[in-house]
């Protein structure tokens, strides 16, 4: 990849530590509830959604660490990549099962599965590759080092808003189908009516 002026780099790598660090901060909160969320995925082997668990958590923290050091920050990036495709992948496996009744442990307000989450880990991704680019020599004065703080938090921003929007729609979704349930008692649990 082409280098990029260091701005970029930060503001990429920066938006990175902050996402990460909210979703370690869950974790390791409750590492009961995370692995229940893991076994919920149904992708692992009976007996491995602890030990997942804490793998992911130390695996999670060598990404905020590594992004921080300069000279580690390309791997960590490329870490940091890897565990967003795994996350995006299990994700998508679990909608086209029709499993989306799980929280996706993603760190925040709980979340339940969806494409959008399919599609946030995409483009976080890109912000990966972004944060694994060699920056440009340059010196970076008070003027740079404010304008990729500023940019951090209005990605972070972004993110929050289309997080909340999709819970909204998620919520509205679930009533509309509550609702449709209560006026049509009829109606069987695949979707199929009584005629």
């Amino acid at each position: 990849m082409a280098a990029l002026h260091p701005v970029f780099v930060i503001v990429a790598a920066g938006t990175l530590i902050c996402l990460f660090a909210r979703a370690l901060a869950h974790k390791v909160s409750d590492f009961a509830w995370f692995s229940a969320i893991l076994d919920g995925y149904k992708l692992l082997p009976p007996g491995l959604a602890q030990p997942a668990a804490y793998g992911l958590a130390t695996a999670e923290a060598l990404v905020i660490v590594g992004l921080i050091v300069p000279v580690t920050r390309p791997a960590a990036a490329m870490l940091g990549l890897a565990l967003l495709a795994l996350y995006g992948v299990s994700i998508a496996i679990n909608l086209m099962r029709g499993n989306r009744r799980i929280d996706c442990g993603c760190g925040g307000a709980g979340q339940g599965l969806s494409w959008f989450l399919v599609g946030r880990n995409v483009l976080l991704i890109g912000l990966a590759v972004v944060a694994a680019a060699t920056p440009l020599p340059a010196e970076l004065g008070l003027f740079a080092w404010v304008s990729a703080i500023c940019g951090i938090a209005a990605l972070m921003l972004v993110i929050a808003g289309a997080e909340q929007l999709n819970d909204n729609w998620s919520y509205l979704a679930a009533a509309d189908d509550q609702s449709y349930v209560l006026h049509h008692p009829h109606v069987h649990d695949h979707g199929e009516e009584h005629h």
